[in-house]
């Protein structure tokens, strides 16, 4: 009975196959959205508009010959984006005319309109534009129990549609939107909708593959995320304006319209809502596809089995989580350790892709090469997870990354190549990290309460997100500091590991009582 169970639910065969297409789309869009306001609030080069030297003209974005007239080495000093000196005769014929005394900017010139800076003059409101980063990633925590909800109540596809549709009708709205603040409202709802579609779709896909599969779901699913990030900086570059780039990047959202007639539902949800009849014909389904015959009498009992537990395992963790935390100090202890991994997980992780563009070269290259570091790190997890172990290739990811990016603050601030070959490796690590954590922390929890708790773990690493854009600050004070600081994170992670033990090849706990402290110390010397 376990065997024909695992055959339509567990394995991998043309139905997952078809699956995994139908969910590359809205995943591959979902990584172009989810970092967009690096470029679309990208700083933007500016210089004080000089009243006695230029028209009011030329006030907003301005052509080549305008951005760097010769009179400005004289009328702004050197490298200010912000102020400019003081004409003594109204004039700006030359460097006479004019004194060492500086005043404020009124009025600003930009090199380029590409992204919303110039648009809404957001010239030196630094914090404005880091606010764009921190609302988008505030929106993804909030999110992550709304749309959690709905994919209970309403399904796992009901929750994906709703995530990605919503997501692609607010991001085409923003494109029109007036204003910053106005802008920062659409960037908000946006992310509300938008930021679950990966969760949702990781999910489905684990239902219909099995919990052992969670790495070759990884896998699956993180191929077109990450494409999807490397076609945000050449949809960018080619259109050169956010209105535009909005414009062409969210109308494919709308094919998700169709998803409820081709998507198929989980299983495991519908049986868990009791909706045994059309569990049964999409087991049916599946089975065909995949050229597999089951006996219907074998398939109603093992939909009743299946019902039951459910039923069963939802009583015992309302019943029991609160108290266990009370009770197990193995549990308390592993629930901080993934609280830290987690938030200094995803800080680094997010607060690489805000970096990336304040490395030397072309930007739009320079992230297309960051999104695609994530590949072979997606690629070596696959492969290595499952043959040293998750706490050690968990413990080397971090390590790498540690090295890499502690290893960019001790060169010379014009490195150049060396600064971005030692970047992307730091973001493999990284992203290697953040994987292997899903796995990790999952097999770390009591069946019984193990979804509830990732999700918990998940959400805190959102704290990390949001913090994560406001890092380039910390450039203004020394140039090196924030890769410093993505590098120590990961130390006090790795030094952490020690704390839990290994599951590779490990009995998953059932229960609260599995966690005792004793058994993480047998686990350990083994």
């Amino acid at each position: 009975m376990s065997g024909v169970r695992e055959e339509w639910c567990s394995g991998w065969g043309r139905w997952q196959a078809r699956l995994a297409l139908l969910l590359a789309l809205p995943v591959l869009l979902t990584g172009a959205y989810g970092t967009n306001y690096v470029f679309l609030a990208a700083p933007t080069p500016h210089r004080c508009h000089v009243p006695e030297c230029e028209e009011n003209s030329t006030i907003g974005v301005a052509s080549p010959d305008q951005w760097t007239p010769e009179w400005s080495q004289w009328a702004i000093p050197d490298g200010a984006q912000c102020e400019r000196r003081v004409s003594i005769y109204s004039a700006c014929a030359h460097r006479d005319h004019f004194d060492n005394t500086t005043v404020a900017c009124e009025n600003y010139v930009y090199e380029h309109g590409s992204s919303i800076v110039a648009e809404f003059d957001l010239a030196c409101a630094d914090w404005m534009q880091r606010l764009v980063g921190t609302v988008h990633n505030v929106g993804m925590l909030i999110s992550l129990p709304i749309m959690g909800f709905v994919s209970d109540r309403y399904g796992r596809r009901g929750a994906l549609v709703i995530s990605g549709f919503g997501a692609g009708v607010v991001g085409l709205i923003k494109s029109f939107v007036p204003s910053y603040y106005t802008y920062l409202a659409a960037e908000l709802f946006e992310t509300i909708l938008g930021a679950s579609v990966y969760p949702c779709a990781f999910v489905l896909m684990i239902e219909w593959l099995g919990v052992e599969h969670r790495i070759l779901a990884s896998l699956v699913l993180g191929i077109p995320l990450s494409l999807g990030a490397a076609s945000l900086s050449l949809l960018d570059y080619a259109t050169g304006y956010w209105r535009t780039w909005a414009r062409w990047a969210y109308p494919p959202s709308l094919l998700l319209l169709i998803y409820p007639w081709l998507l198929p539902e989980s299983v495991r949800w519908l049986v868990s809502r009791g909706r045994l009849d059309e569990a049964i014909a999409i087991i049916k389904k599946a089975a065909k596809c995949n050229r597999i015959n089951l006996p219907s009498d074998a398939l109603e009992k093992i939909m009743l089995e299946k019902e039951q537990m459910a039923e069963k395992g939802v009583a015992d963790i309302d019943e029991g989580l609160f108290r266990a935390l009370l009770k197990y100090s193995a549990l308390r202890r592993r629930l901080c350790v993934c609280f830290v991994w987690w938030m200094s997980a995803v800080f680094v992780f997010y607060g690489l892709a805000v970096a990336a563009h304040s490395l030397a070269g072309s930007r739009h290259a320079n992230y297309a090469l960051v999104a695609a570091a994530e590949l072979p790190a997606l690629l070596a997890n696959t492969l290595l997870l499952d043959r040293i172990g998750r706490r050690p290739l968990f413990t080397a990811a971090l390590l790498l990354t540690a090295s890499a990016l502690i290893g960019i603050s001790c060169l010379p601030q014009s490195s150049g190549n060396w600064s971005i070959a030692l970047f992307l490796i730091g973001k493999m690590g990284a992203t290697m990290t953040l994987n292997a954590l899903y796995v990790y922390t999952a097999e770390l929890f009591p069946t019984r309460a193990r979804q509830r708790l990732l999700a918990a773990c998940s959400t805190l690493g959102r704290i990390g997100a949001i913090i994560s854009p406001l890092t380039p600050a910390l450039a203004t004070y020394k140039w090196w500091l924030p890769t410093a600081l993505f590098g120590t994170l990961p130390l006090v992670s790795a030094v952490l590991t020690r704390l839990v033990p290994d599951t590779l090849h490990r009995r998953l706990p059932d229960s609260f009582a599995d966690l005792d402290t004793s058994s993480d110390v047998v686990q350990d010397s083994v």
